[in-house]
Protein backbone atom coordinates (compact mmCIF):
# COMPACT_ATOMS: atom_id res chain seq x y z
CA UNK A 1 0.00 0.00 0.00
CA UNK A 2 1.57 3.34 -1.05
CA UNK A 3 2.30 5.73 1.78
CA UNK A 4 0.53 9.06 1.99
CA UNK A 5 2.48 12.03 0.57
CA UNK A 6 4.43 13.87 3.23
CA UNK A 7 3.35 17.41 4.08
CA UNK A 8 6.11 19.93 3.21
CA UNK A 9 7.97 21.54 6.10
CA UNK A 10 6.73 25.03 5.27
CA UNK A 11 3.13 23.82 5.27
CA UNK A 12 3.58 22.10 8.64
CA UNK A 13 5.09 25.24 10.17
CA UNK A 14 2.36 27.43 8.67
CA UNK A 15 -0.36 25.26 10.21
CA UNK A 16 1.37 25.41 13.60
CA UNK A 17 1.79 29.18 13.30
CA UNK A 18 -1.86 29.76 12.40
CA UNK A 19 -3.02 27.54 15.25
CA UNK A 20 -0.76 29.37 17.73
CA UNK A 21 -1.91 32.74 16.41
CA UNK A 22 -5.56 31.76 16.70
CA UNK A 23 -5.01 30.64 20.29
CA UNK A 24 -3.07 33.84 21.13
CA UNK A 25 -5.68 36.22 19.77
CA UNK A 26 -8.51 34.17 21.27
CA UNK A 27 -6.95 34.57 24.72
CA UNK A 28 -6.42 38.31 24.15
CA UNK A 29 -10.04 38.72 23.09
CA UNK A 30 -11.30 36.86 26.16
CA UNK A 31 -9.03 38.86 28.47
CA UNK A 32 -10.08 42.19 26.95
CA UNK A 33 -13.73 41.33 27.45
CA UNK A 34 -13.13 40.37 31.06
CA UNK A 35 -13.02 42.54 34.14
CA UNK A 36 -9.51 41.82 35.39
CA UNK A 37 -7.12 42.72 32.57
CA UNK A 38 -6.15 46.32 32.00
CA UNK A 39 -2.83 46.50 30.08
CA UNK A 40 -1.39 49.93 29.48
CA UNK A 41 -0.98 49.15 25.78
CA UNK A 42 -3.04 46.22 24.40
CA UNK A 43 -1.60 46.92 20.96
CA UNK A 44 1.74 45.45 22.07
CA UNK A 45 0.11 42.04 22.49
CA UNK A 46 -1.41 42.18 19.02
CA UNK A 47 1.99 43.04 17.52
CA UNK A 48 3.58 40.23 19.54
CA UNK A 49 0.88 37.80 18.34
CA UNK A 50 1.45 38.69 14.69
CA UNK A 51 5.21 38.31 15.13
CA UNK A 52 4.74 34.94 16.85
CA UNK A 53 2.82 33.75 13.79
CA UNK A 54 5.61 35.06 11.55
CA UNK A 55 8.44 33.41 13.49
CA UNK A 56 6.65 30.07 13.83
CA UNK A 57 5.84 30.00 10.11
CA UNK A 58 9.39 30.82 8.95
CA UNK A 59 11.51 29.25 11.69
CA UNK A 60 12.69 26.35 9.48
CA UNK A 61 12.30 28.00 6.06
CA UNK A 62 14.62 30.99 6.54
CA UNK A 63 15.93 30.86 10.14
CA UNK A 64 18.87 33.19 9.56
CA UNK A 65 16.93 35.96 7.81
CA UNK A 66 14.10 35.55 10.30
CA UNK A 67 16.45 36.03 13.25
CA UNK A 68 18.06 39.23 11.98
CA UNK A 69 14.71 40.65 10.91
CA UNK A 70 13.23 39.91 14.32
CA UNK A 71 16.07 41.27 16.48
CA UNK A 72 16.19 44.51 14.46
CA UNK A 73 12.54 45.20 13.62
CA UNK A 74 10.54 43.62 16.42
CA UNK A 75 11.64 46.20 19.04
CA UNK A 76 10.71 48.94 16.55
CA UNK A 77 7.32 47.36 15.88
CA UNK A 78 6.39 46.96 19.55
CA UNK A 79 4.70 50.27 20.52
CA UNK A 80 5.36 50.06 24.26
CA UNK A 81 7.95 48.70 26.63
CA UNK A 82 7.74 45.01 27.51
CA UNK A 83 4.77 44.52 29.86
CA UNK A 84 5.07 40.73 30.42
CA UNK A 85 7.66 38.07 29.40
CA UNK A 86 5.14 36.72 26.87
CA UNK A 87 6.18 39.56 24.57
CA UNK A 88 9.63 37.98 24.38
CA UNK A 89 8.29 34.91 22.57
CA UNK A 90 9.15 36.18 19.03
CA UNK A 91 12.77 36.80 20.08
CA UNK A 92 12.94 33.43 21.81
CA UNK A 93 11.51 31.54 18.82
CA UNK A 94 13.80 33.35 16.37
CA UNK A 95 16.89 32.82 18.55
CA UNK A 96 16.14 29.13 19.05
CA UNK A 97 15.50 28.57 15.33
CA UNK A 98 18.68 30.40 14.30
CA UNK A 99 21.00 28.38 16.54
CA UNK A 100 19.07 25.12 16.18
CA UNK A 101 19.61 25.24 12.41
CA UNK A 102 23.17 26.56 12.71
CA UNK A 103 22.26 29.56 10.54
CA UNK A 104 23.69 32.04 13.08
CA UNK A 105 26.75 31.42 15.31
CA UNK A 106 25.67 31.20 18.91
CA UNK A 107 27.90 34.04 20.24
CA UNK A 108 26.45 36.40 17.64
CA UNK A 109 22.93 35.18 18.33
CA UNK A 110 23.41 35.65 22.08
CA UNK A 111 24.71 39.21 21.73
CA UNK A 112 22.12 40.31 19.16
CA UNK A 113 19.24 38.59 20.97
CA UNK A 114 20.30 40.02 24.34
CA UNK A 115 20.54 43.58 23.00
CA UNK A 116 17.16 43.25 21.29
CA UNK A 117 15.56 41.98 24.51
CA UNK A 118 17.18 44.77 26.49
CA UNK A 119 15.84 47.37 24.05
CA UNK A 120 12.28 46.16 24.75
CA UNK A 121 12.71 47.49 28.32
CA UNK A 122 13.69 51.01 27.29
CA UNK A 123 11.40 54.00 27.45
CA UNK A 124 11.46 56.42 24.52
CA UNK A 125 13.12 53.97 22.13
CA UNK A 126 12.37 54.53 18.42
CA UNK A 127 9.23 52.76 17.18
CA UNK A 128 7.55 52.36 13.81
CA UNK A 129 4.51 54.64 14.13
CA UNK A 130 2.52 56.45 11.55
CA UNK A 131 3.25 59.29 11.37
CA UNK A 132 6.80 58.68 12.68
CA UNK A 133 7.43 60.12 16.10
CA UNK A 134 10.48 62.09 17.07
CA UNK A 135 13.32 60.20 18.73
CA UNK A 136 15.53 61.77 21.40
CA UNK A 137 18.42 59.50 22.51
CA UNK A 138 18.85 61.47 25.73
CA UNK A 139 15.36 60.36 26.82
CA UNK A 140 16.26 56.62 26.75
CA UNK A 141 15.92 54.98 30.13
CA UNK A 142 15.17 51.54 31.55
CA UNK A 143 11.45 51.28 32.17
CA UNK A 144 11.51 48.10 34.27
CA UNK A 145 13.29 46.86 37.37
CA UNK A 146 16.73 45.19 37.21
CA UNK A 147 15.10 41.83 37.95
CA UNK A 148 12.88 42.26 34.86
CA UNK A 149 15.99 42.94 32.82
CA UNK A 150 17.65 39.80 34.13
CA UNK A 151 14.53 37.71 33.45
CA UNK A 152 14.32 39.01 29.87
CA UNK A 153 17.98 38.32 29.18
CA UNK A 154 17.77 34.88 30.78
CA UNK A 155 14.75 33.87 28.67
CA UNK A 156 16.23 35.00 25.36
CA UNK A 157 19.71 33.63 26.09
CA UNK A 158 18.15 30.40 27.36
CA UNK A 159 16.32 30.00 24.04
CA UNK A 160 19.59 30.58 22.17
CA UNK A 161 21.35 28.02 24.40
CA UNK A 162 18.54 25.50 23.87
CA UNK A 163 18.94 25.92 20.11
CA UNK A 164 22.68 25.27 20.41
CA UNK A 165 22.02 22.15 22.48
CA UNK A 166 19.51 20.68 20.03
CA UNK A 167 21.73 21.60 17.08
CA UNK A 168 24.65 19.69 18.57
CA UNK A 169 22.35 16.82 19.43
CA UNK A 170 21.14 16.70 15.82
CA UNK A 171 24.72 16.81 14.49
CA UNK A 172 25.73 14.02 16.86
CA UNK A 173 22.72 11.93 15.86
CA UNK A 174 23.48 12.42 12.18
CA UNK A 175 27.12 11.46 12.74
CA UNK A 176 26.02 8.33 14.59
CA UNK A 177 23.62 7.44 11.78
CA UNK A 178 26.38 7.83 9.22
CA UNK A 179 28.78 5.74 11.28
CA UNK A 180 26.09 3.12 11.82
CA UNK A 181 25.51 2.97 8.07
CA UNK A 182 29.27 2.64 7.52
CA UNK A 183 29.46 -0.13 10.13
CA UNK A 184 26.57 -1.97 8.52
CA UNK A 185 28.23 -1.70 5.12
CA UNK A 186 31.53 -2.88 6.62
CA UNK A 187 29.77 -5.75 8.39
CA UNK A 188 28.13 -6.80 5.12
CA UNK A 189 31.50 -6.63 3.35
CA UNK A 190 33.20 -8.66 6.08
CA UNK A 191 30.40 -11.24 5.96
CA UNK A 192 30.78 -11.45 2.19
CA UNK A 193 34.51 -11.90 2.54
CA UNK A 194 34.01 -14.58 5.18
CA UNK A 195 31.62 -16.45 2.90
CA UNK A 196 34.08 -16.15 0.00
CA UNK A 197 36.94 -17.34 2.19
CA UNK A 198 34.87 -20.28 3.38
CA UNK A 199 33.94 -21.24 -0.17
CA UNK A 200 37.59 -21.03 -1.14
CA UNK A 201 38.57 -23.23 1.78
CA UNK A 202 35.92 -25.83 0.98
CA UNK A 203 36.97 -25.84 -2.67
CA UNK A 204 40.62 -26.22 -1.67
CA UNK A 205 39.90 -29.06 0.76
CA UNK A 206 37.78 -30.99 -1.73
CA UNK A 207 40.26 -30.41 -4.53
CA UNK A 208 43.27 -31.46 -2.49
CA UNK A 209 41.59 -34.54 -1.03
CA UNK A 210 39.61 -35.80 -4.01
CA UNK A 211 41.98 -34.87 -6.85
CA UNK A 212 44.86 -36.84 -5.33
CA UNK A 213 42.86 -40.06 -5.07
CA UNK A 214 40.94 -39.66 -8.33
CA UNK A 215 44.07 -38.82 -10.31
CA UNK A 216 45.74 -42.00 -9.08
CA UNK A 217 42.61 -43.97 -10.00
CA UNK A 218 42.50 -42.48 -13.51
CA UNK A 219 46.19 -43.15 -14.14
CA UNK A 220 45.92 -46.74 -12.87
CA UNK A 221 42.86 -47.37 -15.06
CA UNK A 222 44.60 -45.93 -18.13
CA UNK A 223 47.68 -48.05 -17.49
CA UNK A 224 45.59 -51.19 -17.10
CA UNK A 225 43.77 -50.42 -20.35
CA UNK A 226 47.04 -49.99 -22.24
CA UNK A 227 48.52 -53.34 -21.10
CA UNK A 228 45.28 -55.32 -21.08
CA UNK A 229 46.05 -57.03 -24.39
CA UNK A 230 49.42 -58.38 -23.17
CA UNK A 231 48.56 -58.75 -19.48
CA UNK A 232 45.01 -60.10 -19.15
CA UNK A 233 45.13 -59.99 -15.34
CA UNK A 234 46.15 -56.33 -15.20
CA UNK A 235 42.56 -55.00 -15.49
CA UNK A 236 41.41 -57.32 -12.68
CA UNK A 237 44.23 -56.18 -10.43
CA UNK A 238 43.56 -52.56 -11.37
CA UNK A 239 39.86 -52.91 -10.57
CA UNK A 240 40.62 -54.26 -7.12
CA UNK A 241 43.11 -51.48 -6.52
CA UNK A 242 40.70 -48.86 -7.85
CA UNK A 243 37.96 -50.21 -5.57
CA UNK A 244 40.17 -49.89 -2.51
CA UNK A 245 41.41 -46.48 -3.59
CA UNK A 246 37.85 -45.31 -4.27
CA UNK A 247 36.85 -46.36 -0.76
CA UNK A 248 39.78 -44.42 0.67
CA UNK A 249 38.77 -41.41 -1.42
CA UNK A 250 35.21 -41.60 -0.08
CA UNK A 251 36.51 -41.94 3.47
CA UNK A 252 38.76 -38.90 3.04
CA UNK A 253 35.94 -36.87 1.53
CA UNK A 254 33.56 -37.85 4.33
CA UNK A 255 36.23 -36.79 6.84
CA UNK A 256 36.45 -33.36 5.22
CA UNK A 257 32.67 -32.96 5.15
CA UNK A 258 32.45 -34.08 8.79
CA UNK A 259 35.00 -31.48 9.85
CA UNK A 260 33.28 -28.74 7.85
CA UNK A 261 29.85 -29.59 9.28
CA UNK A 262 31.22 -29.65 12.83
CA UNK A 263 32.91 -26.25 12.35
CA UNK A 264 29.67 -24.83 10.93
CA UNK A 265 27.82 -25.91 14.05
CA UNK A 266 30.47 -24.48 16.36
CA UNK A 267 30.85 -21.18 14.51
CA UNK A 268 27.20 -20.41 13.86
CA UNK A 269 27.26 -21.13 10.15
CA UNK A 270 30.63 -19.64 9.15
CA UNK A 271 33.42 -22.11 9.72
CA UNK A 272 36.81 -20.93 10.83
CA UNK A 273 39.77 -21.54 8.58
CA UNK A 274 40.91 -24.43 10.71
CA UNK A 275 42.74 -27.54 9.46
CA UNK A 276 41.60 -31.09 9.74
CA UNK A 277 42.83 -32.28 13.13
CA UNK A 278 45.55 -34.87 13.34
CA UNK A 279 48.67 -35.86 15.22
CA UNK A 280 52.27 -35.69 14.10
CA UNK A 281 52.28 -39.45 13.51
CA UNK A 282 49.19 -39.05 11.33
CA UNK A 283 51.08 -36.54 9.21
CA UNK A 284 53.94 -38.93 8.54
CA UNK A 285 51.52 -41.80 7.87
CA UNK A 286 49.56 -39.71 5.38
CA UNK A 287 52.75 -38.81 3.55
CA UNK A 288 53.67 -42.48 3.31
CA UNK A 289 50.15 -43.31 2.07
CA UNK A 290 50.39 -40.64 -0.61
CA UNK A 291 53.72 -42.05 -1.74
CA UNK A 292 52.25 -45.58 -1.89
CA UNK A 293 49.36 -44.38 -4.05
CA UNK A 294 51.80 -42.92 -6.55
CA UNK A 295 53.86 -46.11 -6.50
CA UNK A 296 50.71 -48.17 -7.14
CA UNK A 297 49.96 -45.86 -10.07
CA UNK A 298 53.30 -46.81 -11.66
CA UNK A 299 55.75 -44.19 -10.37
CA UNK A 300 58.62 -44.88 -7.98
CA UNK A 301 58.70 -42.53 -5.01
CA UNK A 302 61.78 -41.91 -2.91
CA UNK A 303 60.44 -40.62 0.41
CA UNK A 304 62.74 -39.12 3.03
CA UNK A 305 61.21 -38.02 6.34
CA UNK A 306 62.75 -36.77 9.60
CA UNK A 307 63.08 -39.46 12.25
CA UNK A 308 61.53 -38.83 14.63
CA UNK A 309 58.91 -36.65 13.05
CA UNK A 310 59.10 -33.16 14.62
CA UNK A 311 56.30 -31.64 16.65
CA UNK A 312 54.37 -29.25 14.43
CA UNK A 313 51.22 -27.19 14.63
CA UNK A 314 48.06 -28.58 13.10
CA UNK A 315 48.23 -25.96 10.33
CA UNK A 316 51.78 -26.93 9.37
CA UNK A 317 51.04 -30.67 9.51
CA UNK A 318 48.04 -30.31 7.23
CA UNK A 319 49.95 -28.02 4.86
CA UNK A 320 52.77 -30.57 4.52
CA UNK A 321 50.32 -33.36 3.66
CA UNK A 322 48.22 -31.34 1.20
CA UNK A 323 51.22 -29.78 -0.55
CA UNK A 324 52.87 -33.17 -0.97
CA UNK A 325 49.66 -34.80 -2.19
CA UNK A 326 49.06 -32.03 -4.74
CA UNK A 327 52.66 -32.10 -5.96
CA UNK A 328 52.46 -35.89 -6.44
CA UNK A 329 49.10 -35.54 -8.18
CA UNK A 330 50.64 -33.04 -10.60
CA UNK A 331 53.35 -35.58 -11.41
CA UNK A 332 50.66 -38.04 -12.48
CA UNK A 333 48.79 -35.46 -14.53
CA UNK A 334 51.63 -33.51 -16.14
CA UNK A 335 54.83 -35.55 -16.17
CA UNK A 336 56.25 -38.76 -17.68
CA UNK A 337 58.90 -39.01 -14.95
CA UNK A 338 59.24 -42.63 -13.78
CA UNK A 339 60.35 -41.62 -10.30
CA UNK A 340 59.78 -38.79 -7.85
CA UNK A 341 61.82 -37.58 -4.89
CA UNK A 342 60.01 -36.32 -1.78
CA UNK A 343 62.17 -34.89 0.99
CA UNK A 344 61.04 -33.35 4.26
CA UNK A 345 63.73 -31.70 6.39
CA UNK A 346 63.88 -29.58 9.54
CA UNK A 347 66.22 -26.65 10.17
CA UNK A 348 65.91 -24.81 13.44
CA UNK A 349 62.30 -23.67 13.67
CA UNK A 350 61.50 -24.27 10.00
CA UNK A 351 60.33 -27.34 8.11
CA UNK A 352 61.14 -27.78 4.43
CA UNK A 353 59.22 -29.82 1.85
CA UNK A 354 60.79 -30.65 -1.50
CA UNK A 355 59.07 -32.63 -4.30
CA UNK A 356 61.06 -33.12 -7.49
CA UNK A 357 60.51 -35.09 -10.68
CA UNK A 358 63.07 -35.20 -13.47
CA UNK A 359 60.47 -35.06 -16.25
CA UNK A 360 59.99 -34.91 -19.12
CA UNK A 361 56.55 -33.24 -19.16
CA UNK A 362 53.65 -34.76 -21.06
CA UNK A 363 53.71 -33.93 -24.78
CA UNK A 364 50.40 -32.07 -24.57
CA UNK A 365 51.56 -30.03 -21.55
CA UNK A 366 54.68 -28.17 -22.81
CA UNK A 367 53.89 -24.92 -21.00
CA UNK A 368 54.22 -26.36 -17.54
CA UNK A 369 51.74 -26.85 -14.71
CA UNK A 370 49.14 -24.19 -14.17
CA UNK A 371 45.72 -24.14 -12.61
CA UNK A 372 44.05 -24.40 -9.25
CA UNK A 373 46.55 -26.87 -7.80
CA UNK A 374 49.49 -24.47 -7.70
CA UNK A 375 47.43 -21.64 -6.19
CA UNK A 376 46.05 -24.11 -3.65
CA UNK A 377 49.56 -25.12 -2.58
CA UNK A 378 50.61 -21.48 -2.22
CA UNK A 379 47.49 -20.73 -0.16
CA UNK A 380 48.25 -23.71 2.09
CA UNK A 381 51.77 -22.51 2.70
CA UNK A 382 50.68 -18.92 3.34
CA UNK A 383 47.91 -20.01 5.74
CA UNK A 384 50.50 -21.90 7.80
CA UNK A 385 52.83 -18.89 7.88
CA UNK A 386 55.27 -20.11 5.24
CA UNK A 387 55.89 -19.73 1.50
CA UNK A 388 56.08 -21.98 -1.53
CA UNK A 389 57.82 -21.89 -4.87
CA UNK A 390 57.10 -24.13 -7.85
CA UNK A 391 58.43 -24.24 -11.38
CA UNK A 392 60.67 -25.97 -13.91
CA UNK A 393 64.07 -27.09 -12.62
CA UNK A 394 65.83 -25.99 -15.83
CA UNK A 395 66.56 -29.58 -16.94
CA UNK A 396 63.12 -30.66 -18.09
CA UNK A 397 61.81 -31.54 -14.65
CA UNK A 398 59.62 -29.82 -12.09
CA UNK A 399 60.42 -28.72 -8.54
CA UNK A 400 58.14 -27.77 -5.66
CA UNK A 401 59.76 -26.33 -2.53
CA UNK A 402 57.95 -25.08 0.56
CA UNK A 403 59.24 -23.66 3.82
CA UNK A 404 56.91 -23.76 6.83
CA UNK A 405 57.24 -22.87 10.50
CA UNK A 406 57.36 -25.74 12.96
CA UNK A 407 55.43 -23.60 15.42
CA UNK A 408 56.43 -25.74 18.38
CA UNK A 409 54.13 -25.19 21.38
Amino acid sequence: MPSAPRVPVWAQDLLVALAAGAAWFAVITVMENGDYWYPRNPGSYRVAGLWIVLTLALRRVTPGLLFWTTVMLYPLALPWIMQTPFELLPLMIAGFAATRSGAVPWPLAAVAGGLSAFSLLLFSRPVLTFPPSAFYPQDLEIGRSPSDVLVALALVLGAVAAGVFFHRLAVTSETLRERNAELQALQAELAERAVLAERTRIARELHDVVAHHVSAIVVRAQAADRVAANQPRAPHEAVRWITDEGKRALTSMRSVVHVLRREDALDGGVAALAPTPGTDDDTADQLRAAARRLTDAGRDVSLTLPDPWPTTSAETGLAVVRITQEALTNVLLHSLAPDVTVTVTTTGTRLGVRVHDAGPPLPDDPSGRTGFGLSSMRERAAAAGGHLGAGPDGRGGWLVEATLPLDVR
